[in-house]
């Protein structure tokens, strides 16, 4: 499949620079994201959401195709991730994602697709900005089988497809869950061009392509998610943005999808913890704080012990491996992985608190909910665990 994040100028950025960056996104978080929360509502005032994004770009938080842009080179997954790594990415993720996995996964959304973006020689006729990345179709990623063949039926192939005709190409098919930061005027499709991967750029609002939303989710209520349907698109051939076979820039975005996504489960989890011990530290039962009780020393240490390990599995993903397969399974084995003991840590921190974790004025059942659909999102428990055994047997073979 090819390297990946790999360099012969890499080099990893200082602990000078580290904190940096999160000092930027600890500000970033306490003057932009915060106040979301000042009044009521389970998600916070999701009206200032749109302003909260354009604060991102102006800062250089969030990561743009344009490479004039503040955010182009050190936002998150910005250019500079093949020589500097992934760790500044994550740091970001991590610190703003403790407030609200929402806006995370809206900055994470922007990173991966501008990303994929900034890999290719710029497009005449189109200035991305704001850009959603398309992968899914119906409940699944594709699968190893489909990676590698796009027209294999392993277990399903992958329905959109994009045909040559006269310069340009035609694309029918749809995509599922494709989220989305406001305003999104870009999308990445990947779609099958015969037996090949093909990724394409395509404009929000070119004929023939219908965005429906989504719906009401559980968690993540911050981000756009939409249904996409392509019917009879038509795409300049110069719109295609790889090199033959998009596989290489597949399997990248799949990558970052997933390192983004542990990232902000270590934020979501750090952030109920901090809310856990705050809430021990005030109330009494039995005549003393409950921190002094050891069942809720358990619960908190416990959460304690597993976001950290969660945050050094993300944190060792920063460097390139000696082969991309080893290095995209390592992602699927994190994303699995930490989302299963970051989940636990938040359920163990909702625990504290007895009944009031369950209340909204905490914010405890936000990071639930947010989790659980995290979880779900970029490739369930079951198909990741699918992926793993595929390459594995893949490379035993």
């Amino acid at each position: 499949m090819g390297d990946l994040l790999a360099s012969n100028d890499f080099t990893e950025l200082s602990s000078e620079e580290m904190e940096h960056f999160s000092d930027l996104a600890r500000q970033f978080t306490k003057k932009q994201v915060e106040p979301m929360f000042d009044g009521e509502g389970p998600d916070g005032n999701l009206e200032l959401v749109p302003g909260i994004i354009d604060t991102a770009f102006v800062t250089g938080l969030a990561s743009s195709p344009d490479k004039g842009s503040a955010g182009c080179e050190y936002g998150i997954f910005g250019c500079a991730c093949d020589t500097a790594g992934l760790q500044f990415s994550s740091v970001i993720l991590r610190s703003v994602a403790s407030v609200c996995g929402g806006i995370a996964m809206l900055l994470k959304t922007q990173g991966v697709a501008s990303h994929i973006i900034q890999l290719a020689p710029p497009v005449e006729g189109l200035s991305p900005q704001r850009a959603g990345i398309c992968i899914q179709e119906g409940v699944s990623l594709p699968y190893f089988g489909a990676i590698r063949s796009p027209d294999q039926d392993l277990p399903a192939r992958v329905v959109t497809e994009a045909v040559p005709a006269a310069g340009d190409y035609i694309i029918n098919g749809q995509k599922s869950f494709v989220w989305s930061i406001p305003g999104v005027d870009t999308f990445v499709v990947f779609a099958r061009v015969a037996s090949d991967w093909g990724c394409f750029l395509i404009s929000s609002n070119s004929k023939g392509l219908s965005k429906t939303n989504a719906g009401w989710r559980t968690g993540l209520r911050s981000c756009d998610l939409w249904n996409l349907e392509f019917n009879n698109v038509k795409v300049p051939e110069r719109h295609r943005i790889d090199n033959g076979n998009a596989k290489g820039l597949l399997a990248r975005a799949m990558f970052l999808n997933w390192i983004g996504m542990s990232a902000i489960a270590v934020g979501i989890a750090k952030g109920a913890i901090a809310t856990a011990k705050d809430y021990a530290s005030q109330r009494y039962q039995g005549g003393t704080l409950i921190e002094n009780h050891p069942a809720i020393k358990n619960l908190i240490g416990e959460s304690e012990a597993r976001a950290a390990v969660s945050d050094a599995a993300v944190q060792s993903i920063s460097r390139p491996a000696s082969s991309f397969d080893r290095l995209f399974i390592r992602a699927a084995m994190t994303k699995l992985t930490v989302m299963e003991m970051c989940a636990k840590a938040v359920t163990d921190c909702l625990q504290t608190m007895g009944g009031y974790g369950y209340m909204e004025d905490f914010k405890v059942e936000k990071r639930l909910r947010d989790i659980a659909t995290l979880k779900s999102a970029g490739g369930s428990p079951s198909y990741l665990k699918q992926i793993i055994f595929d390459i594995d047997r893949e490379e035993r073979k």
